[in-house]
């Protein structure tokens, strides 16, 4: 993926290897448990404010684990910055660190989704039969 940030930076993100994108997910999904929010519980299709609190507690369970915040960057080692390589570095300036999260949502899309939508299709799938025979 390769896109251009509000203020201007070029962005090329690179999917990582199996293994490192495998440790990006595990790392998520332990912050995610870690934070003692019931996944199950969240119905995306009807954000209340419950909904919502819910998707930020994840959300700073994730950004404030150091495994989570390792992973993400051997993940970005292979994705550039104005055509240099992205490191902790990187975000010395305070130009980039404007763009910290856009660049990081836009890793964490590209590896993890690989995992995840397949899961979610599945998940669904088990829902609707799950309805169906509740009401049978």
């Amino acid at each position: 993926m390769e896109f251009t940030t509000k203020n201007g930076a070029e962005i090329k993100i690179n999917v990582a290897d199996f293994i490192t994108s495998m440790k990006l997910k595990k790392a998520v999904v332990e912050a995610v448990k870690d934070s003692g929010v019931d996944i199950a519980g969240i119905d995306m299709g009807n954000l209340k404010a419950g909904t919502i609190d819910s998707i930020f507690q994840i959300i700073l369970a994730a950004d404030c684990s150091d495994k989570v915040e390792e992973a993400i960057f051997k993940c970005l080692n292979r994705c550039l910055y104005n055509s240099e390589k992205i490191t902790k570095d990187t975000f010395e300036s305070l130009d980039a660190r404007e763009n910290y999260y856009e660049i990081v949502i836009a890793c964490l899309k590209d590896n993890l989704s690989p995992f995840f939508a397949p899961l979610f299709l599945k998940l669904n799938e088990l829902q609707e039969k799950a309805t169906n025979v509740q009401k049978q």
